[in-house]
């Protein structure tokens, strides 16, 4: 054997590795190197067992885990692939194919590029993210004559999307409306899924939906599938939902070999649909499943993971393990009681100053963590004044600002004649004199208005000028064009710092295009971006994100603000147990992301509509090993 492929592991990641043949099930704790298991185990089977890697198949959840597990697998194979073997001979495999390595939604993409005329769609078919998604719905809403101040477009849109989690269709759910709001949920459903097929486009949740109709209703399609994926390594599995779960075992089925790694511990989305039962009823789906706990953790001192696990074992669901630290003892977790908010924040702003200084930290060895987005302005102000270098993951992200979506409109455009959407979106973008009326009848008849409205015909002319362009020129000169010859450039030349800010986010987008040679690539890879797939330590500044957002990330000095009962845990989950038991996985992951010290702080007062309320420390903090916290009143 190539001893290149175990060198690091642990026993335990060993035997991951080793047990190649059936269903293995690893309970990997956090920081418990469990992509480094999932990334030699991918060497083992090709360069041991001979594996081709296309027979391989590893799916995750962020494009981030995706490309840090793409990174390892290949420096990996290229190490394995350059070392002796036993006799002094290397292996010549030079220009090592990769296994179908990607996020579940990015894998479907694939595969429905492929196949999904056989749903009666056409393979360029656009994807809808979520502010085009509820853009379709608005426009559903109006076609009803449904008011929107009577019901909110957010919440139906998250209504059909549980749905298709479940893989209900429009007329399914209609079956389960149980009340009038349901009701109105299945009509707008209804015609919603109308404007997706008029529009050749899915939504996000229809990646997976639409894999798993594929599946099912072609045999010969999921034939093929399952002795393409002979290999499945499944990634974070307590995050399934019940399509993903479905889809896995539909591929799983013919050979058995599926591999899945996570930690119940960690499963804090159920509001996505995410069922962290799926990891524990593993062993109920696959009764001869092997099953491997990884508890050694590799990135916390002994104080910050005994804190953790005292917290998380208060859940009455969840697997039993016993994390322990490779790194040893440390200074004990600050426990910070303030009189208000700005003491508060004054306190975290002021240690992280003092440990830059004191301990020779970059500011990017700092996080704070709050349970809600609308936290961080009172850290934004109080970081401005200060001069300190900050960025914040969790905004107004770029792909969402009003110039982006405009420019993506266009591209997705020229890709797919038929997406109503992003016409909707770019007719009058810039003003072009084409009103509200004037685009429903384009709506309803594209070539009537070509033909009989002069405006809308000098767009379209415009339209297939570009597409023709673009079948010769590079996506950044594409980009420029658009903007050129729609009009967009001299629109924004009236040398506002706003219209500035514009143009330079349109020239950092043709950057992001110049990685890409096809323009159905890139705007594959634009409409599966997450906000936190964008985070890099490069960049030295403090970072405020979220606990939602941290999932997946490291930091040496972690301050979790706001433990104060309504706020973490929400006022939403006291008095459900399932989603008290939820927030305290989430308080279990950002005490986890703390590498050397961790900080968990709650005041006794705030401010609330310019009132001052009293409040009461989270539950939580009582729930904390009295022998691995300091308590500091302040």
């Amino acid at each position: 054997m190539n001893m290149q492929v175990l060198e690091g592991l642990n026993d335990e990641q060993k035997q991951a590795v080793l047990t190649v043949a059936g269903p293995v099930l690893i309970l990997a704790g956090a920081g418990s190197g469990k992509t480094k298991a999932l990334t030699h185990r991918v060497a083992y089977l090709i360069y041991e067992k001979k594996v081709y890697p296309q027979n391989i198949l590893a799916v995750t959840f962020t494009n981030k885990a995706a490309g840090e597990m793409r990174e390892r697998v290949d420096r990996l194979l290229m190490t394995v692939n350059s070392s002796p073997r036993g006799d002094g001979t290397r292996l010549q495999t030079p220009n090592i194919a990769l296994p179908w390595l990607g996020t579940f939604h990015s894998i479907c993409v694939k595969i429905l590029r492929r196949e999904i005329n056989q749903l009666g769609f056409d393979k360029n078919f656009s994807i809808f993210d979520e502010a085009d998604s509820l853009r379709a719905v608005k426009n559903c809403l109006k076609d009803l004559d449904i008011d929107e101040t009577k019901f909110n477009p957010k919440a139906i849109l998250y209504f059909i999307s549980g749905a298709k989690n479940e893989l209900l269709d429009a007329k399914s759910y209609k079956k389960y409306a149980s009340d009038y709001f349901q009701e109105v949920v299945a009509r707008v459903f209804e015609r919603y899924e109308k404007l997706l097929k008029k529009s050749n486009a899915l939504d996000f949740d229809d990646l997976i939906l639409k894999t798993v109709e594929l599946l099912q209703s072609n045999p010969q399609i999921l034939d093929k599938y399952q002795d393409r994926f002979r290999y499945i390594l499944v990634d974070e599995y307590q995050d399934t939902n019940h399509a993903q779960y479905t889809m896995l075992n539909m591929l799983a089925k013919k050979h058995h070999n599926i591999f899945v790694i996570g930690d119940d511990w960690q499963s804090i989305y159920s509001f996505r649909g995410a069922k962290f039962q799926n990891i524990l009823d593993f062993r109920k789906d696959y009764a001869d499943a092997k099953v491997i706990y990884l508890e050694k953790n590799y990135r916390s001192l002994s104080p910050i993971l005994d804190a953790a696990q005292a917290v998380i074992e208060h859940n009455e669901l969840r697997s039993t393990k016993k994390i322990f630290s490779s790194r040893g003892g440390g200074a004990p977790v600050m426990v910070i009681e303030s009189s208000d908010k700005i003491n508060e924040i004054n306190f975290i702003l002021d240690e992280i100053e003092s440990l830059a200084a004191g301990e020779s930290r970059q500011w990017s060895d700092f996080v704070v963590l709050y349970r809600i987005n609308s936290q961080s302005r009172l850290f934004e102000e109080a970081l401005l004044k200060r001069g300190l270098p900050y960025r914040l993951i969790g905004g107004v992200r770029f792909y969402e600002r009003k110039e982006i979506k405009d420019m993506i409109g266009y591209l997705r455009l020229l890709v797919n004649p038929s997406d109503t959407i992003s016409l909707s979106r770019v007719v009058n973008s810039p003003p072009r004199g084409i009103g509200t009326k004037g685009l429903e009848k384009i709506l309803l008849d594209h070539d009537s208005e070509r033909a009989n409205n002069k405006k809308y015909a000098k767009f379209c002319d415009m339209i297939d000028n570009l597409r023709l362009f673009s079948q010769s020129s590079s996506l950044p000169d594409l980009i420029e064009q658009i903007i050129l010859r729609s009009g967009y450039k001299e629109h924004l030349s009236d040398r506002t710092i706003e219209s500035q800010s514009r143009l330079e986010n349109i020239e950092e987008l043709k950057s992001a295009a110049s990685e890409y040679e096809i323009l159905s690539d890139f705007l594959q890879s634009v409409s599966l971006i997450a906000d936190v797939d964008k985070y890099s330590r490069n960049e030295d500044a403090l970072t405020l994100m979220t606990v939602h957002s941290a999932k997946g990330l490291e930091f040496p000095v972690v301050f979790i603000s706001g433990l104060e009962e309504g706020v973490f845990p929400h006022s939403r989950s006291a008095e459900n147990q399932a989603d008290l038991e939820e927030e305290r996985r989430l308080l279990y992951v950002g005490m986890t992301r703390a590498m050397d010290r961790l900080y968990l702080c709650y005041s006794k007062t705030r401010f609330v509509y310019g009132r001052m309320e009293l409040c009461v420390k989270s539950r939580f903090v009582d729930e904390l090993p009295e022998n691995d916290i300091e308590l500091l009143e302040i």
